[in-house]
């Protein structure tokens, strides 16, 4: 196979023997359990990945007994010595620690947390977990693990907490690493990763078939105090320790997908989940050139308003670019005195203009359910969204109040929401990570957000849209707005699952996730 040699996984003379499992939560596509996975493989471990259920269309069912036992009995059958969870969101923090004590009281395997929660709320999780990482950990956790192979102590192990009895040994974050010596996930190995799910213990990897691969050009975010986000604490974790916002050499990423592509072979389009894309006129150029020419599949990106250029747009539209994911929010008051982000909502329309002008789909993402917004805003908001020159999707997110962040301290501070409202004892992610149009809601969000919903259809004539909003009826009872948005909806999944369908990316997987009659996400 044609890898290039620091980046791709490898073989190494070296044989290790301590067996390692690593368990990703309702997350087939997990990253960060992969690139663990493959670092650790490297250097000489042998590694059995799981991936213990999957989201079910905003869904996120609590595990059976029978679910419990197959990954029991899996990890007692690959004589498992040393179990790692990924925990990547605090919404999972109840299912993780449920799943950490059941594991312990039947295998007494130690047991170690990584991911954002323990990041967030590390005291809380050294009482649950033996062991927990903060923050990144490409690097440090094979020196964790090798330490332990090796019989040597992992006490000042750095970015790992150890709970030794009653005392905790708490180290210092290892420094941010370069991307590109990051070793690439690791697809050519199947018989050592297995899917825990329902009745079923499956081998191999449940997301290689997928027609979605999703890519990391950057880590971090150059636009870093919207206070909602997590990056609010992981910058300052990390002050005089490395650059927290770095790119990937344009090589780097190209050779991962020619890696990729050997073994993933259903891929038809690539999502970059970076926070924010890099725009950088000089490495845009390079991407230009090299993306097509050795990758040559449809991708699409995320950007902020205030980044999007149309020149460097134009050049990505050249290279393959379908399709931008940007962030909204709200209007520009509760952006810019609630949310810390310096954007307006001239900057948006002015951005949607370029989308369209360059010939891209706009995919503009909202938050909803937020205690500040006004109907003042709302209003403003829903004006700002019809003077957007079409066409562009509308995805609307519940907000979801992360711990410890500026937002999280900010709200209890206020008084206008309680600890139980905090993610990791409320589990809002698992309900409303996607808004749905049945959620139960005031009357006056329950009009917004079905006038909302109806913006992005083509179809729909604005002066009719116009119409709907003025109407003192639907201010009344909101009921049968709703119930036609949800039809007006439908049609639109309908199209856009044919579309998909024909360009061979729709799959049982995301029929499973996002198809539920019952609880339609909004499109």
């Amino acid at each position: 196979m044609n890898v290039p040699p620091h980046s791709a996984p490898q073989v190494t003379p070296v044989t290790r023997s301590l067996r390692i499992a690593v368990v990703s939560l309702y997350a087939l596509e997990n990253n960060g359990v992969r690139h663990v996975a493959s670092g650790l493989r490297q250097v000489g471990f042998p590694v059995t990945e799981i991936y213990f259920k999957d989201w079910v269309n905003n869904n996120f069912p609590w595990p059976t007994e029978l679910e419990v036992q197959n990954l029991i009995q899996l990890l007692r059958d690959k004589n498992i010595e040393f179990l790692g969870f990924s925990v990547r969101a605090s919404a999972f923090h109840r299912i993780a620690k449920f799943l950490t004590e059941r594991v312990r009281h039947a295998l007494g395997l130690p047991i170690l947390w990584g991911g954002m929660h323990p990041t967030f709320l590390p005291e809380e999780c050294i009482q649950i977990a033996d062991y927990i990482s903060v923050g990144e950990v490409d690097e440090a956790v094979t020196e964790f693990f090798v330490r332990l192979d090796e019989g040597r102590s992992v006490r000042d192990a750095p970015s790992f907490w150890i709970r030794d009895g009653d005392t905790v040994h708490r180290n210092d974050l290892a420094p941010l690493v370069d991307l590109d010596t990051i070793p690439f996930r690791d697809f050519h190995t199947q018989d050592d990763k297995w899917h825990v799910e329902g009745k079923k213990v499956k081998q191999g990897d449940p997301f290689i078939t997928n027609p979605e691969y999703t890519l990391l050009a950057s880590r971090g975010c150059p636009y870093w105090t919207c206070t909602f986000c997590s990056n609010t604490l992981t910058k300052p974790l990390y002050e005089g320790l490395g650059k927290s916002f770095r790119i990937r050499s344009v090589e780097n990423l190209v050779s991962e997908m020619e890696y990729a592509m050997q073994l993933c072979q259903d891929i038809k389009i690539v999502r970059f989940d970076d926070e924010v894309f890099p725009l950088k006129k000089k490495w845009i150029k390079e991407f230009k050139e090299k993306w097509p020419a050795r990758v040559g599949l449809p991708f699409e990106i995320l950007v902020d308003p205030r980044g999007v250029k149309e020149e460097q747009l134009a050049d990505l539209k050249e290279a393959g670019l379908r399709a931008v994911c940007m962030g909204i929010q709200a209007n520009d008051r509760v952006n810019q005195e609630f949310y810390h982000r310096n954007t307006t909502n001239q900057q948006i329309i002015d951005a949607q203009t370029v989308f369209k002008n360059v010939g891209i789909r706009g995919n503009l993402q909202i938050i909803w359910d937020d205690p500040y917004s006004t109907e003042e805003d709302k209003d403003q908001l829903f004006h700002m969204l019809m003077d957007l020159p079409r066409p562009f999707e509308l995805y609307l997110f519940g907000l979801t109040i992360y711990p410890h962040t500026h937002l999280a301290r900010r709200l209890l501070r206020e008084g206008l929401v309680s600890e139980e409202d905090i993610e990791g004892i409320n589990t809002h992610a698992f309900e409303q990570f996607r808004v749905d149009l049945s959620y139960p809601r005031p009357k006056a969000d329950k009009r917004w957000l079905a006038l909302i919903v109806l913006l992005n259809k083509g179809f729909l004539p604005k002066e009719f849209i116009w119409k709907l909003y003025h109407s003192e009826r639907f201010k009344e009872n909101p009921e049968p707005l709703v119930a036609f948005a949800q039809a007006i909806n439908l049609v639109k999944m309908a199209g856009v699952f044919a579309e998909m369908t024909k360009n061979g990316e729709m799959t049982p997987l995301l029929i499973k996730r996002w198809v539920n009659p019952r609880s339609l996400v909004t499109m």
